[in-house]
């Protein structure tokens, strides 16, 4: 019969365990034809992990297997099983976790040592930070389906991330996202009658029409080709995207094709003037732009830089800036002259003439499935929450002018 072994402090060791000089314990066992080792400094603990790994062993949790792999590697397979995703897409995905994720201990960490306030820890640096609770989402929607992976693969036997994102949200953590900026009638007009009128600035009037008059996103607007534009029966065919992005390390334009299903859409043109301003860039695009420019087959591009060359979002932005700093210093002046508070222009983006158009379209019809349509978006409660936000400022609006006609007694 073989002898018992004891620790120092007359315990029986069990098979497998044993006491080292130390005093330290440690536990050998079999991984396949390989032995593990794994150690405390107390046998109750000791024999708590031991318990851990019969139970893991039974239940084909590969905890030992685990010990070696990273969340960076479980994002790395993720990514490899992805194909159908689009290079743009894959290239925001992989810059998101380079940029904010790769460098963090816990995604560096073995993934069975990754803790539920790991997760909780990292987000609320986030947030700290500045981040938006919806910005937060996008790093999310890459943590989540890595550690789920890890999960199936049998690596973990729960994620450690569910549930902290949803909590941080219910409990209004972080900055509110940021309120959208609509234009006015009177700025929206103001802001394209003295793009019209200017010398310097005359030739953005075509593209800020058609972002102002047909809500479409800017890679839609600046990927438009004389191909989708039917004059005839007044509609535009949205199809594709023009953007540009940073692919496989070089920074260029690519053109993608809609994220989902309804951004492919043939819209309306319900502005008289958006069609003026199509029809007239049409006629003198050959003699604007001799050399057309040819991307993935698409050809015909109908806004262009002063160099013939594609028009980006950074463009626009720019050119709104600049626009808007030149009419508010004119109109500043004209006011003071006339005696009057100016009408100025606030802060704005190219996003924010999409919000505009989506404004003007639910002051003028309750139709949300129209609405949904145009705007090309995937979820009804998108359309639905912008409707009922801008739906809910007019009526505060009217309640005031309607108040001050109103007497009860």
């Amino acid at each position: 019969m073989p002898k018992i072994r004891k620790d120092n402090k007359g315990r029986n060791l069990r098979p497998g365990e044993t006491q080292r000089s130390d005093g330290n314990y440690m536990f050998v066992y079999m991984l396949g034809k390989k032995k593990k080792y794994i150690y405390d400094t107390d046998l109750a603990a000791l024999r708590a992990k031991e318990k851990q790994l019969t139970k893991d062993a039974d239940d084909g949790v590969r905890t030992q297997e685990a010990m070696k792999i990273t969340l960076n590697d479980m994002f790395k397979v993720l990514m490899d099983t992805k194909l159908q995703l689009k290079a743009s897409t894959r290239a925001n995905y992989e810059y998101l976790w380079s940029s904010y994720i790769k460098d963090e201990p816990f995604a560096n960490t073995p993934l069975p040592n990754i803790r539920k306030s790991d997760i909780l820890t990292f987000y609320t640096k986030l947030l700290k930070k500045g981040f938006a609770i919806n910005s937060l989402e996008s790093i999310n929607n890459l943590v989540h389906p890595a550690l789920e992976l890890a999960v199936d693969d049998d690596y973990i036997r729960k994620n450690p991330s569910k549930g902290v994102y949803r909590s941080l949200k219910s409990e209004g953590s972080g900055k509110p996202a940021k309120t959208r900026i609509a234009l006015t009638k009177e700025q929206q007009k103001n802001f394209l009658r003295f793009i019209s009128k200017s010398p310097m600035y005359s030739h953005w009037l075509p593209v800020m029409v058609v972002l102002l008059g047909t809500g479409l996103r800017v890679g839609e607007c600046t990927g438009l080709t004389k191909n989708d534009v039917d004059l005839e029966n007044n509609t535009i065919s949205v199809n594709h995207n023009l953007i540009y992005r940073v692919i496989d390390g070089k920074a260029g334009f690519h053109i993608t094709t809609p994220k989902t299903a309804s951004g492919t859409r043939t819209i309306p043109i319900l502005y008289p003037e958006v069609a003026e301003q199509l029809r007239a860039l049409i006629e003198v695009m050959d003699a604007l732009y001799p050399e057309d420019l040819v991307m993935n087959g698409y050809h015909g591009f109908l806004f262009r830089n002063r160099s013939g060359y594609f028009l980006s979002a950074h463009n626009i932005n720019r050119a709104i800036e600049r626009i808007s700093i030149a009419y508010n210093a004119e109109e500043m002046d004209q006011a003071e002259l006339e005696d009057r508070e100016p009408s100025l222009l606030p802060h704005f983006s190219v996003h924010n003439l999409r919000h505009t158009f989506c404004t003007r379209l639910c002051e003028s019809t309750n139709d949300i499935k129209f609405i949904q349509q145009v705007m090309g978006h995937a979820d009804f409660s998108t359309t639905m929450d912008i409707y009922t936000h801008i739906t809910q400022e007019n009526m505060k609006e009217k309640a005031e002018v309607i108040k001050g006609n109103l007497v009860l007694m």
